[in-house]
């Protein structure tokens, strides 16, 4: 099966957003009984909290920095959980006759309605554990790979450097005199020295040591310098590159750019190299630029699809495999591209920041930055329903976009929709590059506030009233009340004072991290 590219993670997660919004609010709502306070906490308020979760779970999906293959196994599997549950309900119409399937759903709508959410959540719990283990797979065949190069190394390096050693040895206590059996001596024992000190550090088990920020300027100069050492007439032009740079990563990220440097020298006969270098909000890709023959069909499958060779065939390149067994390890991915200029290019991909998976991507929040916009909307949700409630009692209007004009209804579809424009003022200030910005509370809070100014224009002014209007609820198109206004202002300040508080924690982020 082929690597999922990053458009899962958005469509998947706004998928199962939708689903669950749409299940929550067609099905569930509908059963919702307020008539007893007992029932309503025990019976009609636990679905509506779980099916409201699982439109907040799509959206952190949506804009979190999750792998595709898990975004897109999560997905299939809460598709396939919502067909099954009703496929069930379906069935058991069909075998019965149609005035009892009639009042089988009239008297049974909350049944119905729990299934067919249970159907959608069990799908992402089933695929949330299927994600795993194929994660858990991946981590034990780069094992598997890793132990199969040193074998390789040790059986072809090692041990051809051993007979010559031998061979010229016999020659030596021959001839004392024999100059060049020395110098075959010197370099093989050399090459000896250096396949196994590369082996040690490839062998070593470390699939759950932690990663670390590396400054990326320093590895590429020092890969550049030996590249140079090695092939003096050959010519390698790094970019200019930001010393802030950084990615996630260990200290054996300069043999990823030696062993693509080497190659490159290999196949463009010493012609000119250059490493380009382009980043994202959440990802840099380094690209080693040549002139050369490019990559066979077996070396870009080893690159990009991690195909590594079954035999010991020096062609499939020990130093390409190197490259693939630690960028695996980085959590990133390689592409190889043919340019209208006859150049080659090989881009590796790296994290800017530890990824919820083991493929790269573009886009996307941290989970701790998760963690702390939806706590961040939790306490701005507080202070604004507080100031509704207190001063026009209107909190159960926000629960009849629903179907249900009842205050505990309204109190959480208010918090849920103020932890999803969280995770939106999140996922802004990233995309846009703002939270360097908002290093202080006014400025966060005046980001904070213009975001609530557009939420109460928007969202409050027209969303709002047509959404009541088409449910038939009395409303005034469009509604932009002085006291809209505060509240959303109160929100705004809350939100981006919370957010920035809550980013200076430590231990917040600790906390939320190890979830």
């Amino acid at each position: 099966m082929s690597t999922p590219t990053v458009r899962w993670n958005r469509y998947g997660g706004v998928a199962i957003a939708v689903l669950g919004f749409v299940i929550t609010r067609q099905f569930v709502a509908e059963t919702v009984q307020t008539e007893s306070t007992a029932a309503f906490l025990l019976v009609s308020l636990p679905p509506l909290v779980v099916g409201l979760g699982m439109t907040v779970y799509g959206v952190v999906l949506a804009v979190g920095q999750f792998s595709s293959v898990y975004v897109r196994t999560v997905t299939l599997w809460c598709g396939l959980g919502t067909l099954v549950a009703a496929g069930l309900v379906a069935v058991t119409q069909l075998t019965m006759s149609y005035g009892s399937a009639v009042d089988l759903l009239a008297s049974s709508q909350p049944l119905v309605a729990n299934i067919v959410l249970s159907g959608a959540v069990a799908g992402i719990v089933v695929g949330d554990r299927s994600a795993a283990n194929t994660r858990k797979r991946r981590e034990i065949q780069r094992t598997a790979n890793r132990a199969a190069l040193v074998n390789r190394r040790l059986r072809h390096d090692v041990l051809n450097a051993a007979a010559i050693i031998d061979g010229h040895a016999d020659l030596l206590a021959a001839d004392p005199g024999r100059t060049n059996s020395v110098r075959a001596i010197t370099t093989a024992a050399a090459r000896i020295t250096d396949t196994i000190e590369e082996v040690g550090q490839i062998a070593t088990p470390n699939e759950d040591a932690e990663l670390s920020t590396v400054q990326l300027d320093p590895q590429l100069s020092a890969a550049a310098d030996d590249c140079l050492d090695a092939y003096p007439d050959c010519s390698v032009t790094v970019e200019s590159i930001p010393p802030e740079l950084t990615v996630t990563a260990d200290e054996r990220l300069r043999l990823v750019f030696e062993e693509l440097l080497v190659n490159a020298v290999k196949y463009s006969g010493e012609g000119p190299i250059s490493i380009q270098v382009e980043t994202t909000p959440q990802s840099v890709g380094i690209s080693i630029v040549d002139g050369g023959e490019g990559l066979d069909d077996q070396q870009r499958a080893l690159l990009e699809a991690g195909r590594f060779p079954e035999y010991d065939d020096p062609n499939a390149g020990f130093g390409l495999q190197v490259v693939r067994l630690l960028v695996d390890r980085y959590g990133g991915r390689i592409t190889t591209t043919e340019g209208a200029d006859d150049s080659h290019r090989v881009t590796v991909w790296l994290p800017r920041y530890a990824q919820s998976g083991s493929v790269v991507e573009r886009t996307g929040l941290r989970v701790p930055t998760i963690g702390r916009a939806m706590t961040a909307g939790l306490i701005a949700g507080v202070a604004m329903g507080g100031l509704y409630q207190a001063t026009t009692g209107t909190m159960p209007v926000i629960g009849a976009l629903y179907g249900v004009s009842h205050i505990g209804i309204g109190w959480l579809t208010h918090l849920f929709h103020s932890v999803i424009f969280a995770l939106v003022f999140a996922t802004g200030c990233r995309l846009f590059d703002i939270e360097q910005y908002i290093s202080s509370l006014p400025q966060a809070a005046a980001v904070g506030v213009g975001w609530g100014a557009v939420l109460w224009f928007v969202a409050a002014g027209f969303v709002m009233p047509a959404w009541l209007l088409a449910i038939g609820q009395p409303a005034t198109l469009p509604t932009l009340e002085p006291i809209g206004l505060a509240a959303h202002t109160l929100w705004g300040l809350t939100l981006g004072g919370s957010y920035l508080l809550l980013g200076r924690s430590g231990r917040f982020e600790r906390v939320v991290g190890r979830l």
